[in-house]
């Protein structure tokens, strides 16, 4: 599934493309992977390390699946054609689920509170409902504090507390569920 560029101005002036990456961006994408999980691993699932090791052809791979898959897709903030933000809503396979996604999303530091994390959910949110989709869902760890204010702005509730969700640098940590229904 595929969403058309958008051009957004954040708070501190400079323009920022939004849309679905393609294939061809396979490249900028590891890029923008390597910086965005060596900055916040701590919030993120993988290492920065792992990236290391996605070949480009592999990365192109999955960009195209997520272009041509009916029940996913990808969304990516464009600075001077730098990936500098990602973010994916990636659906339910079994049919009673199958309107439910769960959503991830990476913002370089650099990006960060200037309204690109604010605008790049509005419009996932808007594209996943015409989608089809019904409710997203989302992890995010307790300590990312900055994180919950953003999920918690543009809807999304919290519905439980995940304990030892998450095994970082030798401890446990929790993580809140947060989900959304789309009206």
């Amino acid at each position: 599934m595929k969403i058309n560029p958008k051009t957004i101005t954040l708070k501190n002036g400079k323009e920022i493309v939004l849309r679905s990456p393609l294939a061809s961006d396979a490249e900028n994408m590891l890029n923008h992977l390597r910086i965005a999980y060596s900055e916040s691993y701590k919030n993120l699932n993988r290492s920065s390390e792992y990236w290391n090791h996605v070949s480009v052809e592999d990365e192109a791979k999955v960009l195209m699946d997520f272009e041509n898959a009916p029940n996913k897709f990808m969304l990516c903030a464009f600075f001077n054609e730098r990936i500098i933000g990602g973010l994916g809503i990636v659906g339910q396979q079994a049919e009673f689920v199958r309107r439910t996604g769960a959503l991830g999303m990476s913002i370089q530091n650099e990006f960060s509170n200037s309204g690109l994390g604010t605008s790049m959910l509005q419009l996932a949110l808007e594209s996943a409902k015409l989608f089809g989709f019904h409710r997203i869902e989302l992890t995010v760890r307790t300590y990312n504090h900055p994180a919950i204010k953003l999920y918690e702005k543009v809807g999304f509730q919290k519905i439980g507390l995940l304990k030892d969700a998450a095994f970082i640098d030798e401890n446990f940590v929790d993580e809140y569920s947060y989900q959304i229904i789309l009206s």
